[in-house]
């Protein structure tokens, strides 16, 4: 199955351009016991904050030879401008400095969404520093391209939060985060011990001491469309943030429950499954059972708000930490790998590093659901030996199979290793995530046996090299069928943070690479050319942080060669982020704030 693509450590030397043999995997025989995750340092974060942050929490400039007060700091990577301090806010749109032509047929918006706030200096004249890089601050930007013509704007989403800490040094209570090992997964986690108590609706509970107002929480992992075309950001919580498109002010707090009552629970995936030709979102909560089991709730919310939303399905399993799920065009697959939470110590520890439990031994189950109003919910299980992964590339049916591509580490370490302390100084770099495919063989069978006959999936990687990707893209048109061409970043081995964009064919193996010494690329959009006839005719968004420069700049390149057609710079750093969302102008509709 997942050998040596899991179990081997990534030696890749080099980038070569191309490849074209595929190479098959064979299956695990070996299984070692994985402990919980371990803690990184945790004194090199406050240090850091001493050393490096001004009156305003934004970085200091170093001196031309690159020294500091403390030795240790003198090698700071130059991606370090994307992931200390404070962001500069924009609130206004400011036009951006365009390099290359700018295609005529390109415009839209790219929002882009993730942390953006980790080091807050407090009345007391301390620094606060989030730990983990899960655990910034949201901000969420926008690029708006039309007529040849780019700007930029931003905005804090959490304003309420950074003037508590700067008042309390401390986060909000309701946060696990006031200790630096308790922000792993900040953005689930920190929700998670307030509303296993009270429910998704108490995703609130703290004022903001400056001007009294109740305080957001924090939520910026994936932005995208929701109910009545409603712009919303979403985490692993069963809470949602709807934006307005313009101004990206938070214009309402919403959750799943509220609209249907099954979907209990308190997490949830920050990416949902979409079907924009339907105009309808997929997605699960996950509550406890009695004996503190999982019991997953898997749902469709029409876009339309005269249709009533519905349960798929109910599936009890481990509770785990799933960031996402896949879909083909008929059925929902849920896969539940062996990183376990025990809900009762993460209530009583300040920390989550020591109670997500790695448990190799129980594999990863796949749920088929059947994805139609009325069908058959839960119709098969599959198992596969133990991987863990963020991310779905893609999921077809083919023939009697479901074929699901994902990338796939081979323990969850990569948690540990996004670690602050771990991704500036160079302490434990990247785990490769490699690009597979996961056949769920004969479901036919497989369903006439039973949900509780449980199959065996097998795999192979779909590079002909073994090498890191997330972060990835497809063509939205082929969304649940088959495709051959994804997108995505990647980084050399002994890296932190991902240093070039990979094109993939998934039919060959052969991959191509841009890559510009000194900058680090995000996720890519894949924007197809309007009367494009190919697959990879389009162009592909990334926007790149060039660390010396401590800059940004939003690249545009030729999906089909990766070849740059433009870049449009920013005047400063943007933060390094997670997901983003493309779409026209008019896209979104305006929303009316409520009374938050």
């Amino acid at each position: 199955m997942l050998r040596s693509l899991l179990t081997v450590a990534y030696q890749s030397p080099s980038w070569p351009t191309t490849h074209s043999v595929v190479q098959a995997h064979p299956s695990i025989t070996t299984r070692r016991a994985m402990p919980s995750l371990s803690e990184p340092p945790r004194h090199l974060l406050p240090e850091l904050g001493r050393k490096l942050f001004g009156h305003k929490g934004s970085l200091k400039q170093l001196p031309e030879n690159g020294s500091t007060t403390s030795p240790a700091h003198a090698d700071l990577p130059p991606f370090a401008c994307g992931l200390t301090g404070t962001s500069v806010e924009v609130l206004e749109p400011r036009r951006c400095e365009v390099e290359g032509i700018v295609p005529s047929w390109l415009e839209g918006n790219l929002f882009r969404n993730g942390p953006g706030v980790w080091d807050i200096e407090t009345k007391g004249g301390q620094t606060y520093s989030v730990a983990h890089w899960f655990g910034g601050l949201t901000v969420m930007h926008k690029f708006q391209i039309t007529a040849g013509k780019v700007t930029y704007r931003n905005r804090h989403l959490n304003r309420e939060a950074e003037h508590y800490i700067q008042a309390e040094n401390q986060e909000p209570g309701v946060m696990l985060w006031s200790d630096p090992c308790g922000t792993l997964l900040g953005r689930a986690f920190s929700l998670f011990k307030q509303a296993a108590v009270k429910g998704p609706s108490s995703f609130e509970g703290y004022t903001d001491p400056q001007t009294g107002k109740p305080g957001n929480p924090n939520v910026g992992v994936t932005v995208g469309k929701y109910r009545d075309n409603q712009l919303v950001t979403r985490t692993d919580a069963n809470v949602l943030l709807s934006l307005d498109p313009e101004d990206l002010t938070v214009t309402n707090k919403l959750n799943y429950t509220s609209i249907l009552p099954e979907a209990k629970g308190v997490n949830s995936a920050s990416h949902v499954e979409r079907d924009d030709v339907k105009g309808l979102t997929y997605d699960f909560t996950m509550d406890f059972t009695a004996r503190l089991k999982g019991m997953y709730h898997l749902f469709c919310i029409p876009d339309d708000v005269r249709q009533e939303p519905y349960l798929l399905a109910k599936i009890q399993d481990d509770p785990c930490y799933i960031h996402s799920f896949a879909s083909t065009e008929n059925y929902l697959i849920l896969m539940v790998w062996p990183c376990v939470m025990d809900p009762l110590r993460m209530m009583i520890n300040r920390s989550v590093f020591h109670d997500l439990q790695w448990m190799p031994e129980k594999g990863v189950k796949l749920h088929v659901v059947d994805k139609r109003k009325g069908g058959k919910g839960h119709v098969a299980t599959y198992r596969h030996d133990a991987f863990f992964a963020f991310h779905q590339i893609n999921a077809v049916e083919s023939g009697d199979d479901l074929l699901l591509d994902v990338s796939a580490y081979s323990d969850n370490q990569i948690l540990v290793q996004l670690h602050r302390t771990n991704m500036l100084f160079g302490l434990n770099p990247m785990a490769a995530a490699i690009p597979t495919r996961i056949t769920l063989p004969n479901l036919p069978a497989a369903m006439a046996d039973g949900k509780n006959s449980i199959k065996d999936a097998t795999s192979r990687m779909l590079a002909a090299e073994q090498f890191g990707f997330e972060l990835f893209t497809i063509h939205p048109d082929l969304k649940c069928k088959p495709y051959r061409y994804c997108w995505g970043t990647s980084c050399q081995p002994g890296e932190s943070y991902f240093t070039c964009l990979v094109r993939l064919d998934v039919e060959s193996g052969a991959h191509q690479i841009w890559q510009e010494e000194g900058t680090y690329p995000g996720e890519p959009i894949f924007v197809p050319r309007p009367g494009g006839g190919q697959e990879d005719d389009g162009l592909l968004l990334s926007v790149v942080l060039a660390g010396v420069q401590k800059r940004s700049f939003l690249l545009l390149l030729d999906a089909s060669n990766m070849r740059e057609v433009a870049r449009a710079w920013t005047k400063d750093p943007v933060a390094l982020g997670f997901h983003g969302h493309f779409g026209k102008l008019d896209e979104f509709k305006q929303q009316q704030a409520s009374v938050l």
